[in-house]
């Protein structure tokens, strides 16, 4: 079975910053969405693998699924016939925090 091909670009290590202030923004939008009661977007499963890849952690595993449980959630809130409950909002969010804190320690 082939690799899936992802869609990827070169940037230099030292350009993390503006990737994790990018992860940031996002994360407080989560957190505006919900506090709003609105939640919506695209599916980026696709990550998933280039971690896989690219990223040598023994946590790895469980941070894929952490992440694939917060994306769970995105989806939910995009494509699914009924509205994200506040339970779900707040859980997406703790995993959302949870991978990207892991995330940010992996770039220190």
């Amino acid at each position: 079975m082939t690799p899936k091909k992802f869609k990827t670009r070169s940037v230099s290590r030292e350009r993390h910053g503006t990737y994790l202030k990018k992860a940031q923004e996002f994360l407080r939008a989560s957190e505006s969405a919900l506090k709003l009661g609105e939640s919506t977007g695209d599916s980026h499963h696709d990550v998933a693998g280039l971690l896989l890849r690219h990223v040598k952690d023994d946590q790895l595993g469980s941070k894929i699924q952490t992440l694939s449980k917060a994306l769970g959630y995105k989806n939910l809130a995009a494509y699914e016939d009924r509205e994200v409950t506040e339970a779900e909002g707040r859980d997406a969010e703790k995993l959302a925090r949870r991978f990207l804190e892991w995330a940010q320690s992996r770039l220190a």
